[in-house]
């Protein structure tokens, strides 16, 4: 009680202050910090997506836009959610009635990556802005993990089935509604691959195939690796403040797959 009165006597410094601990902070410390912001009625999208970490109940679409959030709190998502809808609108009118897995997919690359013109961004792929969903669907340039978010949850708007499968080299999806399945990659324009032709590309890029690689990724660890690949990019760009948030959320993904086995 005596704290909290001191941080409401301290005004914004103290939101201010909790907000960094928040940021930094996976332990208990950060629990603390988080309990009273929460008291202190201060909107922190860092605590509420730590919260979101501790939930366990993932969803990829809300899992990525709380992370953007984590760095730009103001951002507008209906926006965001509203290109998704009307990709996936444009998806249906182009859909012939029985049309195959296959033939769903060639529809979802002409309306992506042809109609609305998403490609994978090279000349600056190590942006941190690439990792953003919403940042992404401004520019329509992205990587791959983010190419294949906006393609599974065009997908799902579809009410087609798609899973993300998260190889070592690259981000892609897996269409398993068959007896023999076949993989997409988002990055290359929906480039449609049989698992000989992933096995390949994994040996071009001297990493060895094994079977584990070729089955779904659970939400929690895609949130996780795209939080890894905001580490690299924000080190890249000399951001230390922003690298050690996103190691925090690291952490605290590790620490909750610890305790709870399994990120589901």
């Amino acid at each position: 009680r005596s704290l909290l009165e001191a941080f409401r006597a301290h005004g914004e410094s103290a939101t201010d202050f909790l907000t960094d601990v928040v940021g930094k902070d996976c332990s208990s410390l950060g629990r603390h910090a988080r309990y009273f912001l929460r008291e202190l009625g201060a909107i922190n999208t860092i605590s509420d997506f730590r919260e979101f970490i501790e939930s366990l109940h993932y969803e990829l679409e809300t899992g990525l836009l709380m992370l953007e959030r984590t760095v730009h709190p103001n951002r507008e998502v209906e926006d965001y959610q509203g290109l998704l809808s009307d990709m996936a609108v444009r998806v249906k009118e182009l859909l012939v009635e029985d049309a195959s897995n296959l033939e769903t997919c060639k529809v979802i690359n002409r309306v992506i990556f042809h109609e609305f013109e998403f490609c994978g961004e090279r000349e600056d792929f190590y942006n941190p802005d690439n990792s953003f969903l919403g940042a992404v669907l401004e520019t329509r340039r992205g990587i791959p993990l983010t190419l294949s978010a906006v393609y599974l949850l065009v997908a799902n708007r579809c009410g087609f089935h798609l899973d993300p499968v998260g190889f070592p080299v690259r981000f892609m999806l897996g269409c398993f509604e068959e007896e023999v399945p076949f993989y997409i990659d988002p990055f290359s324009g929906g480039t449609l691959l049989s698992r000989g032709d992933v096995e390949a590309f994994l040996w071009e890029n001297r990493v060895t195939p094994m079977d584990s690689y070729f089955q779904p990724t659970p939400v929690g660890q895609i949130l996780c690796r795209c939080c890894r690949n905001l580490v690299q990019q924000y080190q890249l760009a000399g951001d230390t403040g922003m690298t050690d948030r996103f190691a925090s959320f690291v952490n605290e993904f590790e620490r909750v797959y610890r305790e709870h086995s399994t990120l589901e």
